[in-house]
């Protein structure tokens, strides 16, 4: 798995993207040991180390500990800032060019046990990096959102970034892609009253090299089963 991982990274460096924009930028990444913000941060680090960019990551984790698990002691190019985004106020100790919130519950069964939890850390996550990156005049800011916002599709065939379709919000599960349709409106609101330039990704599925041990969803089963004969 680490080779494959490397040749990513390799093919990602290698790439006609315009790596000069980000020379001397810093990044702070939510949810930097869940498995997207673990591979944006590794990505941006190699990428560093390949272009000698002079960039800084600020990844924001929960755990230190875990976080040491996944990418090592810290170097220049690195730094944890320890916050649980539900609870915490978070402080940064430079200023940040461009964020990715990616921290989000992505449990179904926390989402089910725990909907209040799910819906607070999503909303109230989200608006305190909304307010941070007005105060330091962010470049950029990425929200990583779902494919669950577009709910039930009312029609077959292809569904568009506008085919919002029904979500029943008497089930406690739906928690989380209201959740998720909330934050892109808070985005949207920021966006306009604040000019925050702000993108939205809808992810699916996500799943490869690089899933953690820990890692419980249905394809790393799968996998551990076949693995395992």
């Amino acid at each position: 798995m680490k080779n494959v991982l490397n040749d990513d990274f390799q093919r990602i460096a290698e790439s006609n993207l315009s790596f000069d924009e980000f020379r001397n930028r810093s990044f702070l990444i939510t949810g930097a040991t869940g498995l997207i913000g673990s591979l944006l941060v590794r990505t941006l680090l190699y990428c560093n180390h390949v272009h000698r960019l002079n960039l800084k990551v600020y990844a924001v984790v929960r755990s230190i500990d875990k976080a040491r698990s996944i990418f090592g002691e810290t170097d220049g190019d690195l730094e944890y800032v320890v916050c649980d985004l539900a609870k915490d106020a978070i402080t940064c100790s430079g200023h940040c060019d461009y964020f990715i919130h990616a921290a989000a519950v992505t449990t179904s069964k926390l989402m089910v046990s725990d909907p209040v939890g799910t819906i607070r850390t999503a909303i109230d996550g989200t608006e305190k990096l909304l307010k941070l990156a007005v105060a330091q005049k962010a470049k950029a800011f990425v929200y990583i959102s779902s494919m669950e916002i577009y709910g039930q599709p009312k029609e077959e065939g292809r569904t568009s970034e506008k085919d919002l379709g029904y979500i029943d919000i008497s089930t406690v599960r739906s928690c989380y892609p209201e959740g998720k349709r909330m934050c892109e409106c808070l985005c949207n609101a920021y966006a306009a009253q604040y000019g925050l330039n702000v993108k939205s990704a809808r992810l699916a599925q996500t799943f490869g090299a690089g899933i953690l041990p820990t890692e419980n969803r249905v394809f790393a089963q799968f996998a551990r089963s076949a693995m395992n004969g």
